[in-house]
């Protein structure tokens, strides 16, 4: 320190012999530690705007790679969703060309203790399932209510979409499972609520939670006018009837002239309402799960009669025709049933 206050710089020199250094004559280099002064440049920081202008490009590249990695894990969901559909699709195959070329069933209608009709259902009258038909006999072997089983969609909303009723204009009930067997707590068929049972009689001793539709002839609830006319998909509900000419729905033959083209599995919960298979139908219960339509749930899978799987959007999947369709829209189902997967296990005989 000065006389007069100041602080003063040191100099501090340390002097380290080289060698050679005398020998040559050079000087030694000095360090010099100055106090008052900065020896090395001060870094300057961000400024509050440089900082918010970073922000906004974490935003925008976070904008545009969120929706690509949202589609790219749905993707993911549908892949496996076909995996297990496949195993689905291959296990009906086997179980028909096992059985002289019978379907499996959607499910048995037992008949009612007593009762002369058998088309209701009801609590005395327990309904098995294809599902459990396949799991019992070994084609297609799954857990109790196993969510990770070959008939469980990866993708599928965790509700119960038939256990009340019918699924109205929800999004979410026909993207939901059922399980299976089941009954009706009350006479008057699948509008009735449900409840999940076991069938020890029948060998049916664990529940099987489905998460997909099956194309299968379903007129419960109601007598059925002409089953030889109506009964014209891939299964049925065996034992339903009398129709109005006496016959009972029996069990099915593989007879597609089209395998390849005849949705047999969907997508979706329960079975039956193929009039009502588009996105956004009431009481549909073809569930969109998958990007389709530009959509991330705008599609569903299909498994067709040959064991081959395939999305299907949510604006082309068939219908079948009812008396109410004009001309237009019988002309748009004709195109729909022909020209791509039908609903139908042979178009041509509702379609001339």
């Amino acid at each position: 320190m000065g006389t007069d206050g100041s602080i003063s710089t040191c100099t501090v020199v340390h002097r380290r012999s080289e060698p050679g250094a005398q020998a040559t004559g050079q000087r030694t280099p000095r360090l010099r530690l100055g106090f008052g002064k900065l020896s090395r440049n001060h870094r300057r920081a961000f400024t509050l705007i440089e900082l918010l202008v970073v922000i906004a490009i974490i935003a925008v590249l976070v904008g545009v790679l969120m929706p690509a990695l949202s589609h790219a894990r749905a993707q993911g969901y549908s892949v496996r969703c076909r995996a297990g559909l496949q195993q689905v699709g291959v296990g009906l195959v086997l179980y028909s060309n096992e059985n002289q070329d019978f379907v499996v069933p959607s499910y048995n209608l037992p008949r009612a203790p007593g009762a002369m009709t058998n088309f209701t259902g009801g609590p005395e009258q327990p309904l098995d399932g294809w599902a459990t038909i396949l799991d019992r006999e070994g084609y297609v072997v799954t857990g109790e209510r196993d969510t990770k089983g070959v008939f469980h969609c990866p993708k599928t909303v965790d509700v119960e979409g038939m256990k009340d009723g019918q699924t109205g204009f929800s999004r979410d009930k026909p993207r939901g499972w059922t399980d299976w067997p089941l009954k009706f707590t009350g006479v008057g068929g699948d509008s009735k609520p449900k409840v999940a049972v076991t069938i020890p009689e029948r060998r049916f001793n664990k529940i099987i939670r489905v998460s997909y539709w099956i194309n299968a002839y379903n007129p419960i609830g109601n007598r059925p006018s002409d089953i030889e006319k109506a009964d014209l998909h891939y299964t049925a509900s065996v034992g339903l009837g009398p129709d109005s000419r006496g016959k009972y729905v029996g069990l099915h033959k593989m007879t597609s002239y089209r395998p390849s083209l005849f949705i047999v599995v969907s997508d979706g919960l329960y079975m039956g309402r193929q009039a009502v298979t588009r996105l956004g139908d009431q009481n549909s219960r073809i569930g969109y799960r998958h990007p389709g339509m530009k959509l991330l749930e705008g599609s569903a899978n299909i498994a067709l009669a040959d064991g081959h799987v395939e999305g299907i959007d949510g604006d082309r999947f068939p219908r079948t025709l009812t008396a109410a369709d004009s001309q237009e829209v019988a002309d748009e189902k004709r195109k729909e049933n022909l020209r791509g997967p039908s609903i139908y296990a042979d178009p041509r005989k509702v379609f001339p």
